[in-house]
């Protein structure tokens, strides 16, 4: 007996954008889950000399296996995927769909087949078909619900599709496009937001209790607090600060998602930092990498079991909707020549090869363009042409001996992820988590970091004169109004060494901003008692560590802050040439008195060139006599 196969098309036109109908009908763990498939248990096998992405369910009381290859697409005009049946009634199935502008909107033509040889795959042929036209019509009809509120243009083609869309469903829920929505324990989830709301205040805690009350299990298993401010409309480091507070309540748990630094997606989930590695392995790319926490470590919050028993299931792993980076992804054999209809968004690309290093930078500019690609067995290439009578696209070449997977990813782009280089330099962690650090004899690289270190003048004298009772506490004083100014310029006070104070910020502007604070604080409050501040700046890669039970911070950037600071006078700020140059920090410190000057640097071996800022207007007035 041949090949059987049993199709379903659909055609349907929707009043809204292309590339947000896409983001929707292309989104094939939304398809699958609605045509009520059994969610897939998902591993990375060798087939056939390749590796590839399997995964075995129970289907229509058949034990079924499958392959899964590399899906393709292209944003905003077509998504096609099959699974290649290793055990069940069928030797194949998929899922495709095409978008076109018509008027009134966008039009989809989706279709979903299966190909069987067997008698039983014949036999079953009229029931899938059956089913597979009421899916259609099911996942089609909530697409329609959910666009009927969505209205304007495709919107900004930096980000997306895909993440827009995820924001607009977050303000509604469709079971068929939202998923399933497991019920909480109320009893519990009272008692817990009652500890919430004297921290974070009454409206704060009532968004995160009808968060985690009321929204789907996928959208509570992994949360996002920076997402999640759009959505609201509220300040991120608020809302931040309110899921801290909320992991203290016990109304969510904080993981650690080590994301891949090739692939974007997660590598593996941690329950503490002191389960993150150095290195770490992903199977999707089948690398190993050095974890940055800086820039690989994301901080995620999920709803705790106590509250609401959650079940996030993976109905499709190669569905677009995981990798809302990816412009495109497109298969082509050896030999062979392709072309796509294509609306490239502008901005920087990576276009790079699936299995392989092979990889070229694209930017894209303004206008319509097409690009012309070509694929060799050493690299690839990649030149703009002006688009055809068609319109603009994409064409590839396969000039290799293999077949070859391409992504066409956005390299500007990143999600709003609580990163590591965040989390570090966040007050209320460092506060609420002291405890949090890697395990003792790790030591996790953060990619860029900046550090302040202040010290104060005159405590000597000033401990002499008035007694160490009250001095004592002008400088504890001190460090209470130094902390307010370092968390008010988006930093924190990592530990304070006597007088001084070690602090990490996202950034150098951050904490350029926080040294004139911290000057003007202390000329306001504490300059009666002959106290001054002299500060210093840098910023580079460091180590997050293990030290005293708590997060802290080592390396050259590290040494080389406190060392600037040891080369400052009261009431001036030191950082190398090169800091005082970026420009946001030009603009902070704008024409103050300056000196640039050279000096040995205790443990650096090669001294970079210095600058002095006076961040003081007026002199310290004559100390106070007894």
């Amino acid at each position: 007996m041949g090949e059987r196969r049993h199709e379903v098309t659909r055609r349907r036109v929707f009043s809204a954008p292309r590339a947000l109908v896409w983001a929707l009908v292309a989104d094939t763990n939304r398809w699958d889950r609605a045509s009520a498939l059994t969610p897939g248990r998902y591993v990375w096998r060798v087939v056939d000399g390749v590796r590839v992405r399997t995964a075995t369910a129970r289907e229509l009381g058949f034990n079924i296996a499958w392959v899964e290859p590399p899906y393709e697409w292209v944003e905003g005009r077509a998504i096609a995927g099959e699974r290649r049946f290793l055990e069940g009634p069928v030797t194949r199935g998929g899922f495709e769909a095409h978008l076109s502008d018509v008027d009134g909107g966008t039009e989809v033509v989706a279709s979903a087949w299966v190909v069987g040889e067997s008698f039983l795959s014949v036999a079953l042929g009229p029931v899938m078909h059956f089913r597979f036209g009421r899916s259609l019509d099911v996942f089609l009809d909530a697409i329609a619900r959910v666009l009927s509120g969505e209205e304007g243009g495709d919107g900004d083609s930096a980000e997306p599709a895909v993440t827009r869309m995820r924001r607009a469903l977050m303000e509604s829920y469709d079971e068929v496009t939202s998923g399933e929505r497991t019920p909480s324990d109320l009893q519990e989830l009272s008692l817990r937001a009652r500890r919430l709301e004297p921290e974070v205040g009454a409206d704060m805690a009532s968004r995160l209790v009808s968060l985690l009350q009321d929204r789907p299990d996928e959208e509570v298993a992994q949360i996002r607090p920076f997402e999640l401010s759009r959505v609201w409309q509220q300040d991120r480091r608020e809302v931040l600060r309110a899921f801290l507070y909320a992991t203290r309540a016990g109304l969510v748990d904080l993981r650690w998602q080590i994301n891949c630094p090739v692939c974007r997606v997660s590598a593996g989930v941690a329950e503490s930092l002191e389960e993150v590695q150095n290195s770490v392995h992903c199977e999707a790319c089948n690398i190993d990498y050095d974890t940055d926490f800086g820039q690989h470590v994301e901080a995620v919050f999920q709803c705790n079991p106590a509250v609401r028993q959650v079940h996030p299931r993976v109905y499709c792993a190669s569905s677009p909707g995981f990798l809302p980076h990816v412009y495109a992804q497109l298969s082509v054999l050896p030999g062979e020549t392709v072309e796509h209809s294509a609306d490239l968004p502008v901005g920087s690309m990576l276009l790079r090869s699936l299995r392989d290093p092979r990889s070229t930078d694209l930017e894209i500019v303004e206008g319509a363009m097409s690009l012309d690609v070509v694929v060799r067995a050493d690299g690839i290439e990649a030149r703009a042409r002006p688009p055809s009578d068609e319109g603009p696209g994409i064409g590839i070449a396969n000039h290799g001996g293999e077949p070859v997977v391409l992504l066409f990813e956005r390299s500007g782009w990143n999600a709003d992820a609580v990163l590591g280089s965040v989390v570090a330099s966040f007050p209320d962690f460092l506060d609420l988590f002291a405890t949090e650090a890697p395990a003792s004899g790790v030591e996790l690289s953060v990619g860029n970091m900046t550090i302040l270190f202040s010290d104060l003048t005159g405590s000597t004298a000033m401990y002499e004169r008035i007694g160490d009772a009250r001095a004592f506490a002008i400088v504890e004083h001190h460090f209470q109004v130094s902390d307010k100014v370092v968390r008010d310029s988006g930093g924190a006070v990592v530990k304070t060494m006597g007088d001084a104070i070690m602090a990490s910020f996202p950034s150098p502007a951050e904490a350029v901003r926080a040294a004139l604070g911290m000057v003007e604080a202390n000329r306001e409050s504490f300059r009666e008692h002959g106290l001054s501040m002299r500060l210093g700046v840098h910023a580079g890669p460091c180590l997050a560590v293990r030290a005293n039970d708590r997060l802290d911070f080592f390396g050259t950037t590290v040494n080389l802050a406190a060392r600037l600071e040891s080369k400052s006078t009261p009431g001036y700020l030191v950082l190398t040439e090169e800091k005082a140059a970026h420009p946001a920090v030009a603009e902070l410190l704008g024409d103050r008195p300056r000196e640039a000057f050279d000096a040995e640097l205790k443990g650096i071996k090669e001294a970079p060139r210095l600058v002095r800022v006076r961040l003081r207007e007026d002199p310290l007035p004559p100390a106070p006599e007894g």
